[in-house]
């Protein structure tokens, strides 16, 4: 790598963009690149820390005796915590493929961080950030997503909340002095309260959490026991990212992050690495349209040059994009056929897929909620009717009993048929939401899974969290479908994010096979054209 390109790589790197044209330049000369093959060892466990190293292309694993492993990707860093401590490394680094790095020894290290804090801070938040990736687990991000950043609350938003605490344990101790209470009992139990609240707040505040993956922008919000929430908006639907702080986050250096989409903003409170957030969410969007951009590209020249008969060999059509399975057009049908066995067994089930489809009912418990009183009847009549035949008692005829009885299942009937008739589906192409009343009308909402423009899930209070379930909010443009109380609210987000990504796939693929044909076709007119215009000279004179 020559000094041009190191200046480049530095300029768009989130840790020194801010710096000016001059301030790198006066840091270029410590940055020596590093050329590594897949498998090469950088360093053991155990060697002596002496560089800190950023990753201009290519994957570096670090793992421990423990076999812990974290993998850092392009414009990632590592190497940094050996060199404050003055101590010898704790991982050893590997490439996982080809891979060029850039080193900056400890003396250069130091003397950056000095001059410039913002990097040390950013160097702080991106330690915290895989902290929280070791010790926490996001299991409805798939295995191809890459997090580029995880965030929190900063700490004073805690230390705020403590404030009402505080306030109850003072006024209730002052209050015992006052009324002569006796406070060998009553202030232990004050401080156990305050203990407790105080607990929870922490635990409240550790358990949100900000995220930049490949793939989207979410936000985790969970309060113990009453609350559980994850709002996410995929790269392509955000229309910008904004910082917004008043007088006190500007203090103590946080703030918010307002990220604007076709719906709305999704405002991110109080993120203790404002600045990093957004550089990484804008980052990751560039990324992923660059990737699209290069794999478009490559496309284009490889089907031109097999065109143009200007490759070796034509690529078979098991290999060839181009050729693929033939399938209906909007995708799978909602009226496939089933057995009736299918049918009856698909009616007691709260999520099942058939033939492509993924359909969802609310949860069982939302069937008991609202039918629990009907069964409270039902077994009062059966013990009532039973009564009456041994003659306990006589007041009630067993005509009467038998009749409420049917009734009762009449309406138990007729509460399980709307709940059965309540459907939310997913194919490969749309998202539908079918509500039907039993003798009654059916309304029928859908819309294609490309236009998605953000996902929220939420599970408002303990009931939901004990049962786990949920509504699952999908915002289209200007409107908005939800699936209500619908059992794992996480796993069906999760599935609609995955279809999502798969039908704008397979939508930038088709665009990309038409403006690729369109191209091929014009270019090989010309070529066709330009050598019946070169042999037309030779042909006359012959």
């Amino acid at each position: 790598m020559d000094s041009k390109t190191i200046f480049s790589y530095l300029h768009e790197h989130y840790l020194f963009k801010y710096l000016t044209d001059e301030e790198l330049g006066q840091i270029l000369p410590l940055f020596k690149p590093i050329d590594l093959e897949k498998g090469d060892i950088l360093y053991r466990t155990g060697f002596p820390g002496r560089n800190f190293f950023l990753i201009v292309s290519g994957k570096i694993i670090l793992e421990d005796d423990n076999q812990n492993a974290l993998v850092i990707h392009d414009k990632g860093h590592f190497g940094e915590q050996a060199l404050h401590r003055d101590g010898n490394r704790s991982k050893t680094a590997q490439a996982l493929e080809k891979s060029t790095l850039l080193a900056v020894n400890k003396r250069g290290f130091m003397a950056i961080i000095t001059a410039y804090p913002s990097i040390k801070s950013r160097i702080s938040g991106m330690k915290t950030s895989a902290d929280i990736l070791q010790k926490f687990e996001f299991p409805w991000i798939s295995k191809q997503e890459t997090v580029r950043f995880v965030d929190r609350k900063h700490i004073n938003v805690f230390y705020s909340q403590l404030i009402l605490p505080l306030v109850f344990l003072i006024l209730t101790g002052i209050g015992a002095l006052l009324l002569n209470l006796k406070l060998g009992i009553f202030l232990p139990i004050t401080f156990l309260i305050f203990s407790l609240w105080s607990i929870w707040l922490w635990l409240d505040w550790r358990n949100d959490f900000y995220l930049v993956t490949s793939e989207r922008a979410a936000w985790v919000e969970k309060v113990i026991w009453l609350h559980d929430q994850r709002r996410e908006v995929p790269l392509q639907s955000i229309l910008s990212v904004n910082i917004s702080t008043n007088q006190i986050q500007r203090l103590f250096g946080y703030g918010d992050v307002i990220v604007r989409t076709y719906t709305g903003n999704i405002p991110m409170r109080n993120t203790a690495h404002p600045e990093m957030l957004l550089d990484l969410i804008s980052e990751a969007q560039a990324k992923a349209k660059t990737r699209a951009q290069r794999t478009e590209t490559a496309n284009i020249n490889q089907t031109i040059r097999t065109r143009l008969g200007l490759s070796g060999d034509s690529p078979t059509p098991e290999n060839d994009p181009e050729f693929t399975d033939l399938e209906m057009e909007g995708g799978p049908q909602l009226t496939e056929t089933i057995t009736p066995l299918q049918e009856f067994f698909n009616f007691f089930r709260a999520r099942y897929e058939l033939n492509g489809v993924i359909t969802y009912r609310k949860h069982p418990f939302v069937l008991f909620r609202n039918s629990w009183y009907l069964w409270l009847m039902f077994v009062g009549f059966i013990i009532s009717f039973f009564a009456r035949l041994v003659e306990l008692f006589s007041f009630i005829s067993l005509p009467l009993i038998l009749s409420l009885l049917m009734i009762d299942i009449i309406a138990l009937g007729y509460v399980f048929a709307d709940w059965a008739n309540d459907r939310f589906q997913i194919t490969d192409k749309h998202i539908i939401d079918l509500d039907r009343k039993p003798f009654g009308r059916e309304t029928k909402r859908s819309a294609l899974l490309e236009n998605v423009l953000s996902l929220d899930y939420k599970r408002e209070n303990i009931i939901q969290r004990m049962f786990d379930y949920g509504t699952v909010a999908i915002n289209v443009g200007d409107i908005q479908l939800d699936f209500e109380h619908v059992a794992h609210p996480i796993n069906v987000q999760n599935e609609i994010f995955e279809r999502y990504n798969s039908a704008v796939k397979q939508k930038e693929l088709e665009d990309a096979h038409r403006r690729r044909d369109d191209m091929v076709e014009f270019l090989a007119a010309y070529h066709e054209e330009s050598s019946a215009e070169t042999s037309g000279p030779e042909d006359e004179e012959s």
